[in-house]
């Protein structure tokens, strides 16, 4: 069954982004290879932690940022929880968002990673047709594309390839729950969460794209019989709060595990930070099928 085009916000959250560059502890996107490397890592650490590995098909140290609940016991499976930030975010876009983040994880008892995605607009390994997938809104000029076709497919491929190498790389270090692995992702995210949502689904107990629709008519739901889903939007932003509502309503008649939610006044960016406690509510039950 395939689902019909739907327009799109995508919109980088500059606030967020650039409460993000003032709290940050440690790496972020500016941060160069070499520095990375000399960042010191604990394996096995509780609280909230910036990580970074080699990723050898990009040649370069790639940050993440991994939150593990302080009662985490090695000897009992822990969910894990993936996010996927907005256009212009990085690693640390959703703790910047909310930041009672650690408080909520650690009461929830998630493992939370953030990864890079390779870059601030890899896009998460989204085709490149998919319409509207660029940032906009009334203020806000388009920025003019300036790579090539064959470096945006690259830049895409290395973003997916981020995501599940942090994926593996928390797993392995981690005991984590393979039935209750989550994936969520804002904006840019959101769309991610529906592409490596329905092209992983087996890896997931239930996927969140918060204030993002899925844009793309070659993409098909059927992917995600057995995976729950949850969709959310600011009120204000009208239009992907109709495709929201059209696509929980399609969801509904395939026995898709659905929920919505539309946080009242929200806009693009100001619906992160009451929404994902509902996220990550919503997640808590959710067992892989």
């Amino acid at each position: 069954m395939r689902l019909a085009a739907f327009t799109v916000y995508i919109l980088a959250a500059a606030a967020i982004v650039a409460a993000a560059a003032q709290e940050r502890p440690g790496a972020d996107a500016g941060t160069s290879s070499e520095q990375l490397a000399k960042l010191p890592q604990t394996p096995g650490a509780k609280g909230d932690q910036q990580r970074h590995y080699f990723f050898a098909a990009a040649g370069a140290q790639m940050p993440y940022r991994l939150y593990v609940p302080q009662a985490y016991d090695p000897a009992r499976k822990t969910p894990l929880v993936v996010a996927l930030h907005g256009y212009g975010g990085d690693q640390n876009y959703f703790f910047a968002a909310l930041p009672t983040l650690p408080e909520l994880l650690d009461q929830l008892g998630f493992i939370f990673v953030a990864p890079m995605g390779y870059s601030k607009s890899g896009w998460y390994g989204a085709p490149l047709d998919i319409p509207g997938n660029r940032p906009r809104n009334s203020g806000q000029a388009i920025p003019p594309v300036t790579q090539t076709h064959e470096e945006m497919r690259r830049e895409r491929a290395l973003s997916e390839a981020d995501v599940m190498n942090v994926l593996e790389i928390v797993s392995r270090e981690y005991n984590v729950d393979p039935d209750r692995v989550y994936l969520m992702g804002h904006s840019m995210g959101g769309m991610g969460t529906y592409v490596l949502g329905q092209k992983y689904a087996e890896r997931w107990a239930a996927i969140a794209p918060m204030s993002g629709t899925l844009a793309d008519a070659t993409y098909s739901l059927d992917r995600l019989t057995n995976v729950a889903v949850m969709l959310s939007a600011g009120s204000t932003e009208t239009a992907t709060v109709a495709a929201a509502q059209a696509q929980v309503e399609q969801m509904k008649t395939m026995g898709i595990v659905t929920g919505l939610w539309i946080e009242p006044n929200g806009t693009h960016g100001s619906m992160i930070a009451p929404t994902l406690p509902k996220v990550l509510d919503f997640f808590t039950d959710k067992v892989r099928r």
